[in-house]
Protein backbone atom coordinates (compact mmCIF):
# COMPACT_ATOMS: atom_id res chain seq x y z
CA UNK A 1 0.00 0.00 0.00
CA UNK A 2 2.79 2.61 -1.36
CA UNK A 3 1.93 5.97 -2.73
CA UNK A 4 3.54 7.42 -5.54
CA UNK A 5 6.60 9.66 -5.57
CA UNK A 6 5.81 12.90 -7.52
CA UNK A 7 3.78 16.10 -6.23
CA UNK A 8 0.54 18.00 -7.40
CA UNK A 9 -0.75 21.21 -6.42
CA UNK A 10 -3.85 21.07 -7.51
CA UNK A 11 -6.69 18.58 -9.31
CA UNK A 12 -10.30 18.34 -10.86
CA UNK A 13 -12.88 18.29 -8.07
CA UNK A 14 -15.53 17.59 -9.93
CA UNK A 15 -16.03 14.67 -12.92
CA UNK A 16 -19.34 13.50 -14.94
CA UNK A 17 -20.42 10.11 -15.14
CA UNK A 18 -21.46 8.75 -18.24
CA UNK A 19 -24.58 10.95 -20.10
CA UNK A 20 -25.85 10.92 -16.15
CA UNK A 21 -23.69 13.95 -15.83
CA UNK A 22 -23.60 13.13 -11.52
CA UNK A 23 -20.87 14.46 -9.65
CA UNK A 24 -18.24 11.69 -8.66
CA UNK A 25 -17.01 12.15 -4.77
CA UNK A 26 -13.92 13.19 -4.40
CA UNK A 27 -11.31 14.96 -1.88
CA UNK A 28 -10.92 18.88 -2.28
CA UNK A 29 -7.51 20.31 -3.67
CA UNK A 30 -5.81 24.07 -3.10
CA UNK A 31 -4.21 25.84 -0.12
CA UNK A 32 -5.98 26.24 2.68
CA UNK A 33 -5.69 28.78 5.64
CA UNK A 34 -4.28 27.57 9.69
CA UNK A 35 -7.19 26.02 10.72
CA UNK A 36 -8.99 26.95 13.56
CA UNK A 37 -8.78 23.33 14.98
CA UNK A 38 -6.11 20.66 15.83
CA UNK A 39 -4.24 18.57 13.03
CA UNK A 40 -3.25 15.11 14.38
CA UNK A 41 -0.34 13.69 12.75
CA UNK A 42 -0.80 11.03 9.82
CA UNK A 43 -1.51 7.32 10.48
CA UNK A 44 -1.85 4.78 7.93
CA UNK A 45 0.61 3.63 5.07
CA UNK A 46 4.10 4.22 5.77
CA UNK A 47 4.99 4.06 2.28
CA UNK A 48 8.98 5.23 2.83
CA UNK A 49 9.79 0.57 3.23
CA UNK A 50 7.52 0.18 -0.21
CA UNK A 51 9.04 3.10 -1.75
CA UNK A 52 13.02 1.37 -1.25
CA UNK A 53 11.49 -1.84 -2.70
CA UNK A 54 10.07 -0.14 -5.74
CA UNK A 55 13.19 1.77 -5.70
CA UNK A 56 15.38 -1.20 -6.92
CA UNK A 57 15.59 -2.77 -3.50
CA UNK A 58 13.45 -5.96 -5.03
CA UNK A 59 16.53 -6.50 -7.34
CA UNK A 60 18.51 -6.92 -4.39
CA UNK A 61 20.05 -10.51 -4.13
CA UNK A 62 18.96 -12.48 -0.82
CA UNK A 63 21.98 -13.39 1.88
CA UNK A 64 21.90 -16.55 3.48
CA UNK A 65 19.06 -17.44 5.36
CA UNK A 66 19.36 -16.84 9.20
CA UNK A 67 16.41 -18.89 10.29
CA UNK A 68 13.89 -21.52 9.32
CA UNK A 69 10.22 -21.99 10.21
CA UNK A 70 7.37 -23.90 8.79
CA UNK A 71 5.05 -21.54 7.71
CA UNK A 72 5.84 -17.66 6.88
CA UNK A 73 2.74 -15.19 6.62
CA UNK A 74 4.03 -11.90 4.64
CA UNK A 75 1.43 -9.38 5.23
CA UNK A 76 -0.21 -9.39 8.90
CA UNK A 77 -3.79 -7.36 7.23
CA UNK A 78 -7.00 -9.53 8.60
CA UNK A 79 -6.16 -12.19 5.94
CA UNK A 80 -2.45 -12.92 7.31
CA UNK A 81 -3.66 -12.64 10.96
CA UNK A 82 -6.42 -15.08 9.91
CA UNK A 83 -3.78 -17.48 8.56
CA UNK A 84 -1.67 -17.57 11.64
CA UNK A 85 -4.52 -17.47 13.83
CA UNK A 86 -5.87 -20.72 12.62
CA UNK A 87 -2.46 -22.95 12.16
CA UNK A 88 -1.22 -20.97 16.05
CA UNK A 89 -0.06 -24.34 16.55
CA UNK A 90 2.75 -24.32 14.23
CA UNK A 91 5.96 -23.40 13.70
CA UNK A 92 5.18 -19.52 12.11
CA UNK A 93 6.12 -16.07 11.71
CA UNK A 94 4.13 -12.87 10.63
CA UNK A 95 6.11 -9.94 9.23
CA UNK A 96 4.22 -7.09 8.88
CA UNK A 97 5.66 -3.89 7.07
CA UNK A 98 3.71 -1.56 9.61
CA UNK A 99 4.46 -0.83 13.02
CA UNK A 100 0.83 -2.80 14.24
CA UNK A 101 -0.50 -5.71 12.48
CA UNK A 102 -4.63 -5.44 11.29
CA UNK A 103 -3.80 -3.99 7.61
CA UNK A 104 -6.54 -1.24 6.92
CA UNK A 105 -8.28 -2.46 10.02
CA UNK A 106 -6.78 -0.10 13.00
CA UNK A 107 -8.48 1.68 15.01
CA UNK A 108 -7.48 4.68 17.85
CA UNK A 109 -8.98 6.42 20.19
CA UNK A 110 -9.92 9.67 21.13
CA UNK A 111 -11.05 10.40 24.85
CA UNK A 112 -12.93 7.69 25.67
CA UNK A 113 -14.36 7.25 21.60
CA UNK A 114 -12.39 4.07 19.64
CA UNK A 115 -12.93 5.11 15.97
CA UNK A 116 -11.84 3.18 13.02
CA UNK A 117 -9.06 4.68 10.96
CA UNK A 118 -10.29 2.42 7.92
CA UNK A 119 -12.21 -1.08 7.63
CA UNK A 120 -15.17 -0.31 9.62
CA UNK A 121 -18.43 -3.48 9.51
CA UNK A 122 -19.26 -6.48 8.47
CA UNK A 123 -21.87 -7.96 6.96
CA UNK A 124 -21.87 -12.06 6.90
CA UNK A 125 -22.80 -14.03 10.16
CA UNK A 126 -23.21 -17.32 7.99
CA UNK A 127 -20.67 -20.21 8.05
CA UNK A 128 -17.60 -20.06 8.60
CA UNK A 129 -17.56 -16.57 9.46
CA UNK A 130 -19.80 -16.63 12.16
CA UNK A 131 -17.95 -19.81 14.03
CA UNK A 132 -14.65 -17.94 13.56
CA UNK A 133 -15.68 -14.57 15.19
CA UNK A 134 -17.18 -17.21 17.85
CA UNK A 135 -13.08 -18.61 18.32
CA UNK A 136 -12.27 -15.01 18.87
CA UNK A 137 -14.29 -14.34 21.50
CA UNK A 138 -16.03 -11.57 19.64
CA UNK A 139 -20.17 -11.24 19.54
CA UNK A 140 -21.03 -8.77 16.68
CA UNK A 141 -23.51 -6.38 17.12
CA UNK A 142 -26.03 -5.14 14.67
CA UNK A 143 -26.04 -1.44 13.51
CA UNK A 144 -29.72 -0.15 14.72
CA UNK A 145 -31.74 0.47 11.84
CA UNK A 146 -32.39 2.73 10.20
CA UNK A 147 -28.58 1.97 9.29
CA UNK A 148 -27.76 4.93 7.06
CA UNK A 149 -29.52 8.18 5.62
CA UNK A 150 -28.88 10.03 2.05
CA UNK A 151 -28.36 13.71 2.06
CA UNK A 152 -28.90 15.92 -0.82
CA UNK A 153 -27.17 19.25 1.51
CA UNK A 154 -30.26 20.97 0.86
CA UNK A 155 -31.25 22.59 3.82
CA UNK A 156 -34.74 21.10 4.74
CA UNK A 157 -34.62 18.09 2.36
CA UNK A 158 -34.42 14.78 3.96
CA UNK A 159 -33.77 11.52 2.31
CA UNK A 160 -35.01 11.03 -1.22
CA UNK A 161 -34.82 7.48 -0.54
CA UNK A 162 -37.98 8.37 2.00
CA UNK A 163 -39.44 10.73 -0.30
CA UNK A 164 -38.63 11.39 -4.25
CA UNK A 165 -36.70 8.22 -4.73
CA UNK A 166 -38.56 6.22 -2.97
CA UNK A 167 -40.58 3.88 -5.23
CA UNK A 168 -37.44 3.72 -7.57
CA UNK A 169 -35.13 2.64 -4.07
CA UNK A 170 -38.36 -0.33 -3.27
CA UNK A 171 -37.89 -1.87 -7.30
CA UNK A 172 -33.58 -2.00 -6.37
CA UNK A 173 -34.07 -3.44 -2.78
CA UNK A 174 -36.62 -6.11 -4.98
CA UNK A 175 -33.85 -6.95 -7.11
CA UNK A 176 -31.57 -7.01 -4.72
CA UNK A 177 -33.64 -9.63 -2.54
CA UNK A 178 -34.76 -11.53 -5.57
CA UNK A 179 -30.91 -12.19 -6.50
CA UNK A 180 -29.84 -12.79 -3.30
CA UNK A 181 -32.30 -15.51 -2.66
CA UNK A 182 -31.03 -16.96 -5.93
CA UNK A 183 -28.53 -19.75 -6.58
CA UNK A 184 -27.15 -17.46 -8.98
CA UNK A 185 -26.19 -14.50 -6.70
CA UNK A 186 -22.95 -13.05 -7.29
CA UNK A 187 -21.56 -14.75 -3.67
CA UNK A 188 -17.98 -15.73 -2.05
CA UNK A 189 -15.78 -17.98 -2.75
CA UNK A 190 -15.55 -16.42 -6.35
CA UNK A 191 -14.51 -20.32 -7.28
CA UNK A 192 -18.23 -21.79 -6.64
CA UNK A 193 -19.98 -19.16 -8.63
CA UNK A 194 -22.39 -20.27 -11.51
CA UNK A 195 -22.26 -19.33 -15.38
CA UNK A 196 -24.74 -16.65 -14.72
CA UNK A 197 -23.55 -15.38 -11.82
CA UNK A 198 -19.86 -15.07 -13.83
CA UNK A 199 -22.10 -13.56 -16.86
CA UNK A 200 -22.46 -10.03 -14.23
CA UNK A 201 -19.14 -9.90 -14.09
CA UNK A 202 -18.67 -9.18 -17.78
CA UNK A 203 -21.28 -6.08 -17.47
CA UNK A 204 -20.48 -2.83 -14.93
CA UNK A 205 -23.20 -2.19 -12.49
CA UNK A 206 -24.29 0.95 -14.14
CA UNK A 207 -25.09 -1.42 -17.02
CA UNK A 208 -26.60 -4.01 -15.64
CA UNK A 209 -28.70 -2.16 -12.92
CA UNK A 210 -29.69 -0.10 -15.80
CA UNK A 211 -31.03 -3.39 -17.85
CA UNK A 212 -33.31 -3.75 -15.33
CA UNK A 213 -34.66 -0.33 -15.42
CA UNK A 214 -33.22 0.77 -12.42
CA UNK A 215 -34.04 4.65 -12.75
CA UNK A 216 -30.92 6.78 -13.12
CA UNK A 217 -31.99 9.17 -10.05
CA UNK A 218 -30.64 6.64 -7.91
CA UNK A 219 -26.69 6.81 -9.34
CA UNK A 220 -25.89 10.32 -7.65
CA UNK A 221 -26.22 6.98 -4.37
CA UNK A 222 -25.43 4.25 -5.98
CA UNK A 223 -22.02 5.91 -6.87
CA UNK A 224 -21.12 7.26 -3.61
CA UNK A 225 -21.70 3.98 -2.27
CA UNK A 226 -19.30 2.44 -4.99
CA UNK A 227 -16.76 4.72 -4.19
CA UNK A 228 -16.54 4.64 -0.85
CA UNK A 229 -17.18 0.70 -0.67
CA UNK A 230 -15.38 -0.95 -4.10
CA UNK A 231 -12.82 2.49 -5.02
CA UNK A 232 -14.89 3.50 -8.05
CA UNK A 233 -18.25 4.82 -9.46
CA UNK A 234 -20.98 2.40 -10.50
CA UNK A 235 -20.17 2.33 -14.79
CA UNK A 236 -16.44 0.97 -13.76
CA UNK A 237 -17.07 -1.61 -10.87
CA UNK A 238 -17.83 -5.14 -11.80
CA UNK A 239 -21.80 -5.79 -11.53
CA UNK A 240 -20.68 -9.04 -9.45
CA UNK A 241 -19.05 -7.09 -7.28
CA UNK A 242 -21.30 -4.31 -7.24
CA UNK A 243 -24.53 -6.63 -6.98
CA UNK A 244 -22.59 -8.64 -3.82
CA UNK A 245 -21.84 -5.68 -2.01
CA UNK A 246 -25.56 -3.70 -2.60
CA UNK A 247 -27.77 -6.65 -1.02
CA UNK A 248 -26.32 -5.48 2.24
CA UNK A 249 -29.11 -2.54 2.30
CA UNK A 250 -31.33 -5.57 3.07
CA UNK A 251 -29.73 -7.23 5.77
CA UNK A 252 -28.35 -5.88 9.12
CA UNK A 253 -24.87 -4.79 9.20
CA UNK A 254 -22.73 -5.44 12.44
CA UNK A 255 -19.72 -3.09 13.90
CA UNK A 256 -17.66 -3.12 16.68
CA UNK A 257 -16.58 0.27 18.65
CA UNK A 258 -13.65 1.49 16.17
CA UNK A 259 -14.53 -0.53 13.33
CA UNK A 260 -12.58 -4.39 12.29
CA UNK A 261 -9.75 -3.14 14.19
CA UNK A 262 -11.67 -5.39 16.99
CA UNK A 263 -11.56 -8.87 14.77
CA UNK A 264 -7.33 -7.87 14.13
CA UNK A 265 -6.61 -6.98 17.64
CA UNK A 266 -8.49 -10.57 18.65
CA UNK A 267 -6.56 -12.66 16.39
CA UNK A 268 -3.15 -10.84 16.58
CA UNK A 269 -3.94 -11.54 21.05
CA UNK A 270 -4.52 -15.29 19.56
CA UNK A 271 -1.57 -15.33 17.77
CA UNK A 272 0.92 -13.93 20.17
CA UNK A 273 -0.62 -16.13 23.17
CA UNK A 274 0.36 -19.16 21.29
CA UNK A 275 4.40 -18.11 21.51
CA UNK A 276 6.14 -14.89 21.70
CA UNK A 277 7.62 -13.07 18.79
CA UNK A 278 5.44 -14.82 16.44
CA UNK A 279 4.64 -11.25 14.46
CA UNK A 280 7.29 -9.01 13.90
CA UNK A 281 6.45 -5.73 12.75
CA UNK A 282 8.29 -3.20 10.87
CA UNK A 283 9.27 -5.56 8.85
CA UNK A 284 9.29 -5.13 4.67
CA UNK A 285 9.48 -8.02 2.85
CA UNK A 286 11.38 -7.23 -0.67
CA UNK A 287 11.53 -11.05 -2.41
CA UNK A 288 10.34 -14.31 -1.97
CA UNK A 289 11.68 -17.37 -3.86
CA UNK A 290 9.14 -20.09 -3.96
CA UNK A 291 10.24 -24.23 -4.43
CA UNK A 292 8.97 -27.18 -5.87
CA UNK A 293 10.11 -28.94 -2.59
CA UNK A 294 12.02 -27.79 0.41
CA UNK A 295 11.76 -24.63 1.48
CA UNK A 296 11.41 -20.65 0.27
CA UNK A 297 13.54 -18.53 0.80
CA UNK A 298 12.20 -14.67 1.89
CA UNK A 299 13.84 -11.93 1.70
CA UNK A 300 12.86 -8.52 4.03
CA UNK A 301 14.19 -5.88 6.35
CA UNK A 302 13.73 -3.66 9.05
CA UNK A 303 11.82 -0.71 8.18
CA UNK A 304 14.34 1.38 9.91
CA UNK A 305 17.02 0.04 8.32
CA UNK A 306 16.48 -0.80 4.44
CA UNK A 307 20.38 -1.21 3.58
CA UNK A 308 20.83 -4.36 5.87
CA UNK A 309 18.86 -7.17 4.13
CA UNK A 310 17.81 -10.49 6.01
CA UNK A 311 16.75 -13.98 4.95
CA UNK A 312 14.66 -16.68 6.12
CA UNK A 313 13.52 -19.67 5.13
CA UNK A 314 9.98 -21.76 5.20
CA UNK A 315 8.33 -24.91 4.27
CA UNK A 316 5.15 -22.22 3.35
CA UNK A 317 5.10 -18.85 2.65
CA UNK A 318 1.93 -17.37 2.45
CA UNK A 319 1.38 -13.92 0.80
CA UNK A 320 -1.06 -12.08 2.14
CA UNK A 321 -0.52 -9.10 0.99
CA UNK A 322 -2.06 -7.32 -2.12
CA UNK A 323 -1.55 -8.58 -5.90
CA UNK A 324 -0.39 -5.50 -7.07
CA UNK A 325 2.79 -5.79 -4.53
CA UNK A 326 3.29 -9.38 -4.39
CA UNK A 327 3.91 -9.63 -7.95
CA UNK A 328 6.84 -7.55 -7.63
CA UNK A 329 8.24 -9.27 -4.67
CA UNK A 330 7.84 -12.93 -6.22
CA UNK A 331 10.80 -13.92 -8.12
CA UNK A 332 10.44 -16.97 -10.64
CA UNK A 333 7.21 -16.85 -11.32
CA UNK A 334 5.48 -17.20 -15.00
CA UNK A 335 5.77 -13.04 -16.20
CA UNK A 336 2.12 -13.34 -17.78
CA UNK A 337 0.60 -14.16 -13.97
CA UNK A 338 2.95 -11.46 -12.50
CA UNK A 339 2.29 -9.30 -15.07
CA UNK A 340 -1.94 -9.99 -14.50
CA UNK A 341 -1.03 -9.08 -10.68
CA UNK A 342 0.37 -5.98 -10.96
CA UNK A 343 -1.80 -4.54 -13.48
CA UNK A 344 -4.56 -4.43 -11.35
CA UNK A 345 -6.04 -0.85 -10.04
CA UNK A 346 -5.77 0.25 -6.19
CA UNK A 347 -7.98 2.95 -4.98
CA UNK A 348 -6.57 5.48 -2.81
CA UNK A 349 -8.37 7.12 -0.02
CA UNK A 350 -8.30 9.48 3.09
CA UNK A 351 -9.90 9.19 6.58
CA UNK A 352 -10.66 11.97 8.65
CA UNK A 353 -11.56 11.50 11.90
CA UNK A 354 -13.31 14.28 13.34
CA UNK A 355 -13.14 15.08 16.51
CA UNK A 356 -15.88 17.52 18.64
CA UNK A 357 -16.89 18.54 21.83
CA UNK A 358 -20.56 19.80 22.87
CA UNK A 359 -23.47 17.73 22.76
CA UNK A 360 -23.21 15.18 20.00
CA UNK A 361 -26.83 15.18 17.57
CA UNK A 362 -28.41 12.14 16.93
CA UNK A 363 -26.88 10.27 13.54
CA UNK A 364 -27.61 7.47 11.86
CA UNK A 365 -24.56 5.34 11.60
CA UNK A 366 -23.74 6.04 8.33
CA UNK A 367 -24.69 9.36 6.51
CA UNK A 368 -23.98 9.64 2.97
CA UNK A 369 -23.13 13.08 1.08
CA UNK A 370 -24.64 12.90 -2.41
CA UNK A 371 -23.19 15.13 -4.74
CA UNK A 372 -20.37 16.25 -2.15
CA UNK A 373 -17.17 17.12 -3.97
CA UNK A 374 -14.72 16.09 -0.68
CA UNK A 375 -15.92 12.95 0.76
CA UNK A 376 -18.64 10.05 0.15
CA UNK A 377 -20.01 9.26 3.39
CA UNK A 378 -19.51 9.51 7.40
CA UNK A 379 -19.89 7.36 10.10
CA UNK A 380 -20.79 8.16 13.59
CA UNK A 381 -17.91 6.79 16.00
CA UNK A 382 -20.54 6.34 19.11
CA UNK A 383 -23.43 4.90 17.02
CA UNK A 384 -22.83 1.14 17.56
CA UNK A 385 -22.40 1.69 21.27
CA UNK A 386 -26.17 1.20 23.38
CA UNK A 387 -27.76 4.61 23.79
CA UNK A 388 -26.89 4.72 27.87
CA UNK A 389 -23.17 4.17 26.90
CA UNK A 390 -22.40 7.32 24.31
CA UNK A 391 -20.79 10.24 25.78
CA UNK A 392 -22.89 13.35 26.41
CA UNK A 393 -20.85 16.11 25.42
CA UNK A 394 -17.89 14.70 22.63
CA UNK A 395 -18.04 12.29 20.06
CA UNK A 396 -16.17 11.58 16.50
CA UNK A 397 -17.48 11.34 13.03
CA UNK A 398 -15.09 8.92 10.80
CA UNK A 399 -15.34 10.68 7.24
CA UNK A 400 -14.35 8.38 4.33
CA UNK A 401 -13.11 10.26 1.21
CA UNK A 402 -12.39 7.64 -1.74
CA UNK A 403 -10.33 9.70 -4.78
CA UNK A 404 -12.09 9.26 -8.27
CA UNK A 405 -8.34 9.35 -9.98
CA UNK A 406 -6.54 7.35 -7.29
CA UNK A 407 -2.92 7.96 -8.84
CA UNK A 408 -3.50 11.84 -8.12
CA UNK A 409 -4.65 10.92 -5.31
CA UNK A 410 -1.83 8.65 -3.75
CA UNK A 411 0.38 11.95 -5.25
CA UNK A 412 -2.03 14.50 -3.13
CA UNK A 413 -1.16 11.87 -0.21
CA UNK A 414 2.51 11.67 -0.51
CA UNK A 415 2.34 15.46 -0.13
CA UNK A 416 1.29 15.59 2.97
CA UNK A 417 -0.59 18.74 2.97
CA UNK A 418 -2.66 17.67 5.89
CA UNK A 419 -4.74 21.48 6.17
CA UNK A 420 -5.79 21.44 2.94
CA UNK A 421 -7.03 18.29 2.85
CA UNK A 422 -8.79 18.82 5.54
CA UNK A 423 -10.09 21.98 4.97
CA UNK A 424 -12.90 20.75 2.04
CA UNK A 425 -14.02 17.97 4.34
CA UNK A 426 -14.87 20.06 7.38
CA UNK A 427 -16.32 23.25 4.76
CA UNK A 428 -18.65 20.22 3.53
CA UNK A 429 -19.47 18.86 6.69
CA UNK A 430 -21.45 22.07 7.79
CA UNK A 431 -23.40 21.70 4.71
CA UNK A 432 -24.74 18.23 4.38
CA UNK A 433 -24.42 17.64 8.27
CA UNK A 434 -24.74 21.12 10.15
CA UNK A 435 -26.48 19.30 13.06
CA UNK A 436 -23.00 17.44 13.45
CA UNK A 437 -21.34 21.10 14.21
CA UNK A 438 -24.33 22.77 15.33
CA UNK A 439 -24.14 22.86 18.89
CA UNK A 440 -20.83 21.09 19.19
CA UNK A 441 -17.16 22.31 18.54
CA UNK A 442 -14.52 20.70 16.14
CA UNK A 443 -11.52 20.33 17.68
CA UNK A 444 -9.58 17.99 15.74
CA UNK A 445 -9.28 16.58 12.60
CA UNK A 446 -7.35 13.10 12.96
CA UNK A 447 -6.12 12.43 9.21
CA UNK A 448 -5.23 8.53 7.47
CA UNK A 449 -3.84 7.86 4.32
CA UNK A 450 -3.88 5.05 2.32
CA UNK A 451 -1.98 4.67 -1.00
CA UNK A 452 -3.23 1.80 -1.89
CA UNK A 453 -6.56 1.48 -0.29
CA UNK A 454 -7.92 -1.48 -1.93
CA UNK A 455 -8.53 -3.46 -4.97
CA UNK A 456 -10.74 -1.77 -7.60
CA UNK A 457 -13.74 -4.17 -8.56
CA UNK A 458 -13.83 -3.70 -12.37
CA UNK A 459 -15.76 -5.92 -14.60
CA UNK A 460 -14.17 -8.75 -15.19
CA UNK A 461 -12.57 -8.86 -11.81
CA UNK A 462 -13.78 -12.09 -10.80
CA UNK A 463 -13.02 -13.68 -14.06
CA UNK A 464 -8.81 -12.69 -13.82
CA UNK A 465 -9.10 -13.93 -9.94
CA UNK A 466 -10.29 -17.05 -10.78
CA UNK A 467 -7.72 -17.70 -13.59
CA UNK A 468 -4.76 -16.70 -11.38
CA UNK A 469 -2.63 -19.56 -9.56
CA UNK A 470 -3.22 -19.18 -5.66
CA UNK A 471 -0.38 -21.71 -5.74
CA UNK A 472 3.52 -21.02 -6.75
CA UNK A 473 5.36 -23.96 -5.24
CA UNK A 474 4.89 -23.69 -1.76
CA UNK A 475 4.13 -20.53 -1.76
CA UNK A 476 0.47 -19.75 -1.25
CA UNK A 477 -1.44 -16.56 -2.17
CA UNK A 478 -4.16 -15.81 0.83
CA UNK A 479 -5.54 -12.00 0.33
CA UNK A 480 -8.72 -10.48 -0.18
CA UNK A 481 -7.91 -9.62 -3.85
CA UNK A 482 -7.98 -12.83 -4.42
CA UNK A 483 -11.97 -12.79 -4.66
CA UNK A 484 -11.83 -9.65 -6.54
CA UNK A 485 -13.55 -8.00 -3.55
CA UNK A 486 -12.59 -5.71 -0.89
CA UNK A 487 -14.08 -7.01 2.04
CA UNK A 488 -13.47 -8.67 5.28
CA UNK A 489 -15.30 -11.75 4.14
CA UNK A 490 -12.85 -12.24 0.79
CA UNK A 491 -9.79 -12.19 3.31
CA UNK A 492 -11.18 -14.79 5.21
CA UNK A 493 -12.39 -17.15 2.71
CA UNK A 494 -8.44 -16.47 1.47
CA UNK A 495 -7.11 -17.27 4.46
CA UNK A 496 -9.89 -20.79 5.07
CA UNK A 497 -8.55 -21.53 1.57
CA UNK A 498 -4.47 -21.28 2.06
CA UNK A 499 -4.97 -23.22 5.89
CA UNK A 500 -6.74 -25.88 3.92
CA UNK A 501 -3.99 -26.38 1.53
CA UNK A 502 -1.21 -26.64 4.42
CA UNK A 503 -2.93 -29.04 6.55
CA UNK A 504 -3.39 -31.27 3.67
CA UNK A 505 0.42 -30.59 3.31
Amino acid sequence: MSSQSAMVTRREAIAGLGSLGALIILPGGGAAQEPPYLLGEWTGDSFAPMHAIRDGLSRAPLPPPERRVDIAVIGGGLAGLAVASLLQDRDLIVLERESEPGGVAKSKRWRDVDYALGSAYIIDLSEPFGGFYETLGLAPRPVSAPVDTALTGVAGEGDPRDGKWRSAYDDLKALLRRLHDSPDFPGMPISQASAPALALDRLSLFDFLRSEHIDAELFRFLDAFCLSALGAPAAEISAYAGVNFLSEINSPIYAFPGGNAAIARAMAARISRAGEGRIVTGAAVYAIEPAEGGYARIGWFDALHPGEPRCLEARWAVVAAPYFFAGRVLRGVDPATTATMTSQKQGSYLVANCCFEGPPPELRYDSWALGAQSFSDAISATAVLPAAERPKNHSVLTVYAPFRDPHAGRLRLLAGDRAALAAPIVEELRRFLPEALGAARLVEARLTRWGHHHLIAAPGIVATMRALPKRIGNVLLAHSDGQGMPAVESALVEALSAVEIIKKG
